[in-house]
């Protein structure tokens, strides 16, 4: 069994053979979970959303949090339907995932809401704002790393879109549960 500890995953792959960090094919099932989780979380979110929205647009730091954890899902969703796409090449595969995992972080910090939220809690929404960038930078580095295929590829996707998830659930029980009390 110490054999198996040191094997990369491999795939064969047109005739080759190609470790799994390089290879989109062997992620299809996991671009499926992520795009049915992400589009579901998005629903959750809207609907969570609407149902305290007279709440919600009187506090623009909630707002600006909402509105990240909805890229956040859609950019999920972006990157799980990019890996479905057959027949695309890892290069180009590689800067569409990181050009979402960029964005995603740009839109992160640049509508994190800080600067709306009360003294006390600027702290705390700060790092929650930072956690969210961070998400999305290690799904801009699956991206680069895919096409630059060096330092485990897409195996950066799977923190990354763990803790976009995290941070997305976080944001929906806010909408759905604390907004209200």
């Amino acid at each position: 069994m110490p054999e198996l500890a040191n094997r990369v995953p491999e795939c064969r792959h047109d005739g080759r053979v190609i470790s799994s960090s390089y290879d989109a094919v062997p992620w299809q099932g996991f671009a499926i979970a992520a795009v049915g989780a992400a589009a579901a979380l998005a629903g959750l979110l809207v609907v969570a959303a609407s149902i305290n929205i007279r709440e919600i647009i009187q506090l623009p730091a909630v707002v600006s949090r909402l509105a990240v954890t909805l890229a956040l899902f859609a950019g999920i969703l972006f990157v799980g339907l990019a890996l479905l796409v057959p027949g695309q090449s890892r290069t180009i595969l590689g800067i569409e995932i990181a050009v979402i995992g960029a964005a995603l972080a740009v839109t992160a910090w640049a509508e994190n809401g800080v600067n709306e939220t009360e003294p006390e809690f600027r702290t705390q929404a700060v790092v929650k704002a930072l956690i969210i960038v961070v998400a999305a930078v290690l799904i801009a580095i699956a991206g680069i790393a895919l096409a630059g295929q060096f330092g485990g590829g897409l195996y950066w996707l799977v923190p990354g879109i763990l803790l976009a998830f995290a941070m997305g659930l976080l944001n929906s029980w806010v909408a759905l549960i604390e907004i209200p009390r």
